[in-house]
């Protein structure tokens, strides 16, 4: 794959001092692209459904394997992952 995400560089590249940062952007991007499924979920979606997965984990259960489509997009989404790390952390606080 090095020498496919090298191609790409080049094309995108024209100055020698950008390389590395779109050699970083490109490899995030393939990363993604390898991991998209056939279903996911928006960040409308997970929005909606991040305080019961963010409970459900708070309570020590499977998040991941009750809410797989979740768990797929804040691996992928870094705003939402920033919201859900946000909100974990309210919810940890909180006296039992």
């Amino acid at each position: 794959m090095n020498s496919f995400i090298e191609r790409i560089i080049q094309l995108f590249s024209p100055k020698p001092e950008s390389v590395q940062g779109n050699r970083t952007m490109i490899t995030k991007l393939m990363r993604m692209i390898s991991m998209t499924e056939e279903v996911e979920y928006s960040c409308d979606d997970v929005f909606d459904l991040i305080d019961q997965y963010t409970e459900i984990i708070a309570r020590g259960e499977d998040a991941e394997h009750m809410m797989p489509l979740i768990k797929h997009h804040l691996d992928m989404c870094t705003d939402c992952r920033e919201e859900y790390e946000s909100l974990f952390s309210i919810i940890s606080s909180l006296p039992a």
